[in-house]
């Protein structure tokens, strides 16, 4: 699934996680913003997701939402754990650049934000990855998240004039 922003004047708004996994996937969509998706096994992973933006232009606390205007550059972060026992392997995190919004700058993985554990690949399937780019974004990472491990993926975006 993918992140939606609505403009309601100058707030924006957004919604919606989607993860696939490599032995099992799982789709949310929260209304409340941050997501948790998970195994329902007890003895598997348990893998929560969560959210958040911040407005860089008007250096705001990251937050689940934030008021933004046309040329603000917002930062979303989307902070991944495995709060079970078991292990998670070879998942792919995928988000999409809101409406009106394109990327400020190429999307990266930050091997200082993930388990040394995980490997990272980036692909836009909608175009090459620069500056400008709009459209889905997808972070394969391979490798094994344990119990107990967290990461980070991170990407930023420019709201349209």
């Amino acid at each position: 699934m993918q992140r939606i922003v609505r403009v309601i004047s100058t707030l924006f708004i957004f919604s919606n996680i989607f993860l696939s996994l490599i032995s099992f996937a799982h789709s949310a969509e929260d209304d409340s913003v941050a997501g948790n998706i998970s195994n329902s096994s007890s003895e598997s992973g348990h893998l929560t997701l969560t959210k958040t933006v911040q407005n860089i232009t008007q250096n705001t606390p990251a937050s689940v939402s934030t008021v933004a205007n046309p040329g603000d550059i917002l930062e979303y972060r989307i902070k991944f754990t495995n709060t079970g026992v078991g292990d998670i392997r070879d998942m792919v995190l995928h988000d999409s650049t809101p409406e009106f919004t394109s990327a400020q700058q190429a999307v990266t993985c930050d091997a200082l934000l993930l388990p040394s554990s995980l490997s990272c690949k980036i692909a836009t399937p909608h175009g090459n990855n620069s500056v400008g780019y709009k459209g889905d974004i997808l972070w394969s990472l391979g490798g094994v998240l344990s119990g107990g491990e967290s990461g980070l993926v991170v990407y930023r975006v420019k709201i349209n004039n």
